[in-house]
């Protein structure tokens, strides 16, 4: 309990962060979400950058709170993630070791993209762009009226 006292009383210290914090704290648990494909630029020990790229499911309500500029720290959790290996082939982020789960600071995003379907494992990182170039035929996914 004195863990949680504390926590709170840093957060009310730390200003105005601290509505963001709380905010990004309660969106989280939106049980809504949606796709994104997320860019997050962290800052390492040498002052070097190192870019992530993933996909993952995150909280519509979080989402709103960025694109609106409510909130600008917090945290971002991304579930059920993926992302490209050196062969440009789409994984899961699960096995042994991870649960396939994420956690970033809003404020190390960089990019955003709202993708309609999740990426399926085991194509290339393009094949959203491929099945936008493709048109799809209602007709020939249809049965048509005589059964056939």
């Amino acid at each position: 309990m004195n863990k949680i006292i504390i926590a709170f009383a840093f957060l009310i210290l730390a200003g105005c962060d601290a509505r963001s914090e709380l905010a990004a704290i309660e969106a989280i648990s939106d049980e809504d979400k949606s796709w994104i494909f997320a860019q997050f630029n962290v800052v390492e020990e040498d002052d070097k950058i190192d870019s992530y790229y993933y996909y993952g499911k995150v909280s519509d309500k979080l989402i709103a709170l960025i694109k609106q500029n409510k909130i600008s720290a917090g945290f971002i959790l991304m579930e059920e993630v993926r992302y490209w290996g050196d062969n440009d082939i789409v994984y899961e982020y699960v096995n042994e070791e991870y649960t396939g789960d994420l956690v970033f600071r809003i404020e190390d995003i960089a990019k955003i993209q709202f993708i309609h379907t999740p990426p399926a494992i085991g194509l290339s990182y393009e094949q959203a762009e491929e099945q936008e170039s493709e048109p799809e035929d209602p007709i020939s996914d249809a049965e048509t009226p005589d059964g056939s």
